[in-house]
């Protein structure tokens, strides 16, 4: 239920509508403009380039959580998560050409998915920041809450598109 209840508020909060106007209100005017739209967008490919570029800082920050796991692998945890640092930027840029043009219902759900994705890169910002210093085991704890940032902003973003994809989960008894 606790699942389906916050995916319901996503949908009908009013703060998140506001919130989620006020956000394509201040989207770069270069990111508005059909050229670049076009290229951001791969129009040219027939399809949205956001899900691919989207993946690959996802799937090295997954990658980090499973080098943590080994031992030893300290060094190759921190090399991948900056590796999904450095193509962030992509992704959300993507999302931003992407924003535009949703309807109002998909914008409230991406803005919040925006939102997780936000803070998931803040925590391996500063997991990558605490492994330079030596906290390891800080670090790890920090990229793990980063995994369920992007986890919970991954759920939101199929629910946008697929709103059965979530009808199975069931919160834990």
């Amino acid at each position: 239920m606790g699942v389906e209840r916050a995916l319901r508020w996503v949908r009908t909060s009013p703060a998140v509508d506001k919130a989620a106007g006020a956000l394509a209100e201040a989207v770069p005017a270069a990111l508005r403009r059909r050229e670049v739209t076009d290229l951001l967008r791969a129009r040219a490919l027939g399809r949205p380039v956001h899900p691919a570029v989207v993946a690959l800082p996802i799937g090295l920050y997954a990658a980090s959580a499973a080098l943590d796991l080994m031992p030893g692998s300290s060094r190759a945890a921190r090399a991948v998560i900056g590796a999904g640092l450095a193509l962030a930027p992509a992704a959300l840029a993507t999302e931003l050409a992407e924003y535009g043009t949703l309807d109002q219902e998909q914008r409230r759900t991406a803005f919040v998915q925006l939102a997780a994705n936000a803070a998931a890169n803040v925590c391996y910002l500063t997991s990558f920041r605490l492994r330079g210093h030596g906290f390891g085991v800080v670090a790890r704890a920090v990229s793990a809450l980063g995994l369920a940032a992007l986890g919970a902003g991954g759920l939101l973003g199929v629910r946008a598109v697929d709103r059965t994809a979530v009808r199975g989960v069931r919160e834990p008894v």
